[in-house]
Formats: structure tokens, sequence, C-alpha cells
């Protein structure tokens, strides 16, 4: 992509966050997640903390007496594993939702370990295609040793169906799991909230490429005029 290409991206979101039915969070979320895990780092480096690279959007979060779940947008964990985290994005201080801070507070009251084990049951899918779906989720939770799959769980979910929902009842999830906290990424903080607000997560980037620079150019717009508001419909970058 060059760099007029990264500019001309950027500025058609900065435009058309403008538009009523328009949805950023939706188009710019790809941005957020390539560059979450500089900005969790950044926010977190004065508890000298620092998040494997590896984070795993639309992290489910089970329903209670239902095999549905809720969604975080991101879920992280630190390298030394003792702290896992569900990050909440917003483009708009406006959506946010009292019903989403229940289902994040209940995680975090539950503990990783009950969220996992929802995690495994939600996984024993009637649809195939569906659990295929969900086997990935599996391979990058376990990728972040939060959990052992059965050798043969692949052969199940690919080749052979037989079986398959006692293969992952057997997936093993470990007895010391990491604690979890909320972080929100937001265009600006609010109390009684841990964010990572635009312009502090356009610092974070803003030294990371052509991309990270533009990208940091439309976080500061974003954070310093409400869409549908007057002001810059493009930020230049310079």
């Amino acid at each position: 992509m060059t760099k007029s290409n990264v500019a001309a991206l950027f500025d058609c979101l900065d435009a058309w966050r403008n538009l009523p039915a328009y949805q950023l969070e939706r188009r710019a979320d790809t941005f957020f997640g390539l560059f979450l895990p500089l900005a969790l780092d950044h926010h977190l480096k004065p508890r000298d903390i620092s998040v494997d690279p590896r984070i795993i959007p639309e992290f489910p979060l089970g329903q209670s007496d239902t095999n549905r779940s809720d969604k975080a947008d991101f879920f992280a964990v630190s390298r030394d594993r003792e702290r896992a985290f569900l990050i909440e994005l917003k483009t708009d201080m406006g959506s946010l939702r009292d019903s989403q801070e229940d289902y994040l507070n209940r995680a975090v009251a539950r503990g990783l370990d009950a969220v996992l084990c929802d995690i495994r049951s939600i996984a024993k899918a009637r649809n195939p295609r569906v659990r295929r779906k969900y086997y990935h989720l599996l391979r990058a939770i376990a990728a972040l040793d939060l959990m052992t799959l059965p050798p043969d769980l692949e052969r199940r979910i690919y080749d052979d169906s037989h079986g398959v929902y006692d293969c992952i009842n057997r997936i093993r999830i470990p007895s010391a799991l990491p604690d979890i906290e909320v972080i929100h990424v937001l265009p600006g903080s609010r109390k009684a909230m841990q964010c990572i607000d635009f312009k502090s997560f356009a610092i974070a980037v803003e030294e990371q490429g052509e991309i990270g620079e533009r990208f940091a150019a439309s976080l500061r717009t974003w954070a310093g005029v409400e869409a549908g508001n007057k002001g810059p419909t493009a930020a230049s970058g310079r």
C-alpha cells in the first residue's frame, strides 16, 4: 500500500464517520487490533506489564443459563501470564452501554476459569462449520498457554466427528490462571473506568511506519471532534 493509498483510506474514515448510518468501529477495528499490543504496553508500562502480541478479537463471554455468548472486542494476556485483559473499543463516547459493562464485570467476577469453561462448552456446537471456527479459537487460546487441547481434536473436528464432544470435554484448563481486568479504548477518558484514550493510543502508534503515523493523525481528529460536529473531516498526518 502506497503512502497516498494509506492517506486516502484514512481520509475516507475521517469523512464517512460523520454519516448517519456509518459505523466507524466496525471498519477501524482492524487498525486498533493491529496496534493494540503497543498501546497496551504503553498504557501498562507504569505497572511493568507487557502483553503477549497474540491478541484475540471478538472473545466470547458465556451468558448465564444459555449456550450463547456476549463478546469482548479483544482479549489479551500479559507475557508473564499474571494478568488477562478484556478490551472494549468504542469510537463514540455515546455508544457506551450499561448492558455491556454488566457482562464485562460479570466475567471479571467469575474469573478466567469460568470464562474458558464456557468457551469449551460453546465449542460443542451442533453445526460442524461453527465447530471448525471454534476450533481456531481454541487453538488461539491454547497458544497462549491457557488450555491444552487433546492431540486428536483436529482430526475429530475435520475428518471424523465421532466422539467430538467427548474430545472437547477433554480440553484441560490450568488450575492457575491470570486475574481479569477490563480496559476501555475510548475517544476520551471516563471516570471509574480504566481507559486508553485516543490521544494516548496515537502517541503509542505514531512512529510505527506510514500506517501508524496516519492512523495517529486520525485518532487525534476522532478524539477532538465528535462525529457529526463541525470540524476537520480529514487529518493530514503532517
